[in-house]
């Protein structure tokens, strides 16, 4: 089980995390949809291109599989609520993806409009399914797990700023608007607060052998 060290840290992380939700969606309050997002994607540069084209990664789905590895030789107590982040992120996100908002179209959808858009070479461009942002998602509900991980407070601050890159790279790569970045963002706070919720209550619900078994770290 996580210490009272670990979950203060976490409770730190989440709130740095909605503070950065709400800078996020005053921004698109004062600014508007499509202004936002031609804000930043048009505050672009060689070394922006470069940076966010693999900044973006830390927000794909495979970032989950180094963490499994982890989990398994390393700590596999943390298996549960891994698995129970990657199940809720990927519900929340395709349910919203494809069920509730299945006709919202991306920023490519502006070219129509007339509007120029920075494209960065090498990165392909979706044009349907654009809220909520999955990589926004992924990449807060990892940051703020690996919170507990790391123990050390410092990382409470830190990791945070890690997933607001990547949302702003969902910006900057014209692969989504401001409001499917805040909304992606306040799935992935959710995610990681029902999975370190649910931790205790499935580890209790597992066989007291393999409750033992989890409890041993391999190297």
């Amino acid at each position: 089980m996580l210490q009272k060290k670990q979950y203060a840290n976490f409770r730190y992380a989440v709130s740095i995390s909605l503070l950065l939700s709400l800078v996020v969606a005053l921004f698109l309050w004062y600014y508007g949809r499509t202004n936002s997002f031609l804000i930043i994607n048009g505050a672009y540069s060689a070394a922006g291109d470069l940076f966010f084209k693999y900044c973006t990664y830390l927000g794909d789905g495979l970032i989950y599989i180094p963490l499994l590895i982890y989990c398994i030789f390393f700590n596999r107590t943390f298996l549960i609520p891994t698995i129970a982040s990657i199940l809720i992120c990927l519900l929340l996100t395709h349910v919203l993806k494809r069920i509730v908002f299945p006709d919202v179209l991306r920023p490519l959808s502006l070219e129509a409009q007339h509007f120029l858009l920075h494209k960065v070479k090498g990165v392909h461009i979706n044009r349907a399914n654009s809220f909520p942002s999955g990589h926004t998602a992924t990449a807060f509900s990892t940051a703020l797990l690996l919170v507990t991980v790391f123990k050390k407070k410092a990382w409470a601050f830190l990791l945070p700023l890690v997933p607001f890159l990547v949302g702003y790279s969902r910006v900057y790569l014209a692969q989504h608007f401001v409001s499917d970045v805040l909304g992606g963002m306040l799935i992935g706070i959710l995610t990681a607060i029902l999975a370190l919720w649910l931790h205790p209550i499935i580890t209790r619900a597992l066989p007291l052998s393999l409750q033992q078994r989890m409890e041993k770290t391999t190297l």
